[in-house]
């Protein structure tokens, strides 16, 4: 009875190791993959880059690192079996990513290409290291509380990725709360153009450092007016040609891309006229008469001293009006943005931490392997083995055909929410926002959804998850306010880390335990190659939709409701999928 409940306790402590590794990596996730590194990489390290340009770049490193792990998951999977080290091969892909990511620290402005060179090594530590962290869950799990052990680690994982992630928003938000120092910023309480004088609103210290001769600092001011519209696309309602009051100074190359006609209505300007004329493109709503206009115009200013909260001798304010903010920095590059440079350095050394418990205490169970080739000509043999018997693996198969569609859905909307979300309007400190709430709701969530799957079935909460999401899209194709997008984001986090944990623990009741991590490979190598049908089919409606006449409003929303196909045809699927003889089948999977 002792030594019973010893293995338990024991058993029970290397599963609690093996979450917390969730609890490290997800940071990466947050804080670097869907939070500060797209921000990052376009206003810093793309400095004097096109915004296309910059995009296409970051693109290209996404998809590089997962199309590498993509394609090499399998094949490492089966070589880490038969080398029986797969949590050697964990500390590489694991350790990898951590330091990579705390080199992110050392990238000065411009250096998009250093930066997306250590951001794609990153991306294959952290893709790498799931491989074989979800292989080793049938070592720290049996078959009666594998759902529950698989959900406490997507648990972990969101609250740890959403507490470093706080602490790194707070950090950039309030830096002095914590001794960092931050970009001097101001509100703009007056412009006097007579005197060259800007007075700010608040205290704030935008004194010349004793090295510099004169002061700069980018000043950003809004200028609002009435228009009259010209012609108005009555079809697509995405373009139009208005006519519009500025003075006869007023600064067209500063004024940016973009106009706003309050808080949901904005455009890309395709030509501004002499005559003040405006033809734009891409409305992100109807546009009437009764809207008023606003331009922010953004352009770096001097100035020759500061003193009693004011801005003296500055040059550049004929370009700008009231309602403005200013922002200055003089710092040195290896301080600039600091905030954000050491929230990279603390994911590399959370993810490090973290990674170790599990290498402590998680124990791999080996495996009697008769073959006497090298580790890697013996993987790459039983890779083609399992091949060779796919037809026994029809179970199999359809699962992951249904995982890949449905999964495929989850992953497109975590992706292209934000992006829809701006297309039809709304703020982009709504990303910020989402993503936080996401995080802290999908922690008690996927903790409940584990313990409810003891009493309800797997794969019946996988159905309620996909009912979930199919619920989201058509939600979404009728959302209007940024408050309609925070709920969007509380009930993706509702099911996304069940719908990610089940289903992994699901597809641990299918493979043998000895071949763990090769068919983990195929499994990750499905979840890699998700979200590449789902964007596509996106921008397919999109344009389908505006050929047909369709405004760009209607059609973005078009496009996101056609993501629910993935969920109907994944929830089919799974309906077929036969968990008993998927049990038969792994007795031909067996070495």
């Amino acid at each position: 009875m002792l030594e019973q409940f010893k293995h338990i306790l024991k058993k029970e402590k290397s599963s609690w190791a093996w979450a917390l590794y969730d609890w490290g990596n997800s940071a990466f996730a947050t804080t670097v993959m869907a939070g500060f590194f797209p921000l990052f990489f376009k206003n810093y390290w793309s400095a004097g880059v096109s915004t296309n340009t910059s995009t296409a770049f970051l693109g290209f490193a996404n998809s590089l690192a997962s199309l590498i792990i993509a394609l090499f998951a399998p094949a490492l999977g089966s070589i880490a079996d038969q080398y029986q080290g797969r949590k050697k091969f964990f500390t590489f892909f694991a350790f990898l990513g951590a330091i990579t990511t705390s080199c992110l620290f050392l990238v000065n402005r411009g250096g998009w290409l250093i930066a997306a060179f250590i951001y794609i090594i990153g991306i294959i530590g952290f893709l790498g290291g799931n491989i074989f962290y979800d292989s080793l869950l049938l070592d720290v799990s049996s078959e009666k509380n594998v759902d529950q052990i698989s959900s406490r680690g997507f648990a972990l994982g969101y609250l740890g990725g959403g507490l470093l992630f706080l602490i790194n928003v707070l950090w950039f938000l309030k830096p002095a709360l914590f001794g960092l120092p931050a970009e001097k910023k101001g509100a703009v309480f007056n412009i006097n153009r007579a005197q060259q004088e800007i007075k700010l609103e608040k205290s704030a210290n935008f004194s010349i450092p004793e090295d510099a001769e004169i002061g700069e600092a980018i000043l950003k001011s809004k200028y609002s007016t009435t228009f009259s519209i010209l012609s108005l696309d009555t079809i697509q309602l995405s373009q139009a040609t208005i006519k519009v009051k500025l003075p006869s100074d007023f600064p067209k190359s500063s004024t940016g891309e973009q106009v706003r006609f309050g808080k949901y209505k904005r455009a890309k300007i395709n030509t501004f006229a002499d005559k003040q004329i405006l033809k734009l493109t891409d409305l992100t709503r109807r546009i009437n008469n009764q809207d008023s206009l606003t331009f922010t115009i953004t352009d770096t200013i001097s100035y020759a001293g500061f003193n009693q909260n004011k801005l003296l001798g500055v040059k550049g304010l004929s370009k700008h009006y009231e309602n403005a903010s200013i922002e200055s920095n003089f710092y040195p590059p290896e301080q600039e943005y600091l905030s954000i440079r050491i929230s990279f350095l603390s994911v590399g050394i959370w993810w490090a931490i973290f990674t170790l418990p599990l290498l402590i205490f998680v124990k791999e169970e080996k495996h009697t392997s008769q073959i006497a080739d090298s580790p890697i000509i013996a993987g790459f043999k039983q890779l083609y083995r399992t091949l060779k018997k796919i037809r026994h693996m029809k179970v199999i198969l359809l699962y992951l055909f249904a995982y890949w569609l449905y999964i495929d859905g989850v992953h497109t909307i975590v992706r292209m929410a934000v992006d829809y979300g701006l297309s039809i309007g709304l703020k982009s400190n709504s990303l910020i926002v989402a993503l936080l709430l996401t995080q802290f709701v999908g922690f008690p969530s996927a903790l409940f959804i584990g313990k409810l799957s003891q009493k309800w079935g797997v794969k019946n909460l996988i159905y309620i998850c996909i009912f979930i999401y199919f619920s989201v899209t058509i939600y979404a194709m009728n959302m209007n306010t940024e408050f309609e997008f925070y709920i969007l984001a509380v009930v993706v986090g509702l099911a996304q880390g069940g719908i990610q944990a089940l289903s992994r623990s699901y597809y641990s009741r299918l493979i043998p335990h000895n071949q763990s991590a090769e068919f983990y490979g195929f499994y990750n190598m499905l979840g890699k190659f998700a979200a590449i049908l789902g964007p596509a089919l996106i921008g397919f409606v999109n344009i389908a939709a505006v050929n047909m006449g369709y405004n760009t409003n209607f059609a973005s929303r078009i496009g996101i409701g056609s993501i629910a196909v993935f969920f109907i045809i994944g929830g089919i699927l799974l309906y077929f999928v036969d968990e008993e003889e998927g049990k038969r089948e792994k007795q031909h999977l067996q070495l």
